[in-house]
């Protein structure tokens, strides 16, 4: 994200000294943000449920979370350019 604590000189060598990178994205860049591909995932499967009553909507909502597989965050992470081992 794009939060400016996390752009502070503290912050960035405390990052790079675990040997991650840090990469600044563009303020709005929703193709490189796996967050985005999550909600995309939950909000298809919430549609689907066609919840209608308030405890329906939880329930879908909960499950909808379950759903997501660390298969499904390693794929949207893989497809924003992060790499990882």
């Amino acid at each position: 994200d794009n939060l400016a604590p996390h752009k502070t000189p503290d912050i960035v060598a405390a990052i790079e000294a675990t040997g991650a990178e840090v990469w600044f994205l563009p303020p709005y860049s929703p193709d490189l943000n796996p967050i985005e591909k999550m909600w995309s995932k939950v909000k298809q499967l919430l549609r689907k449920a066609k919840a209608r009553t308030e405890q329906a909507l939880l329930d879908a909502i909960a499950a909808a979370l379950k759903a997501i597989l660390p298969a499904d965050a390693q794929g949207w992470f893989s497809s924003c350019g992060y790499r990882y081992e």
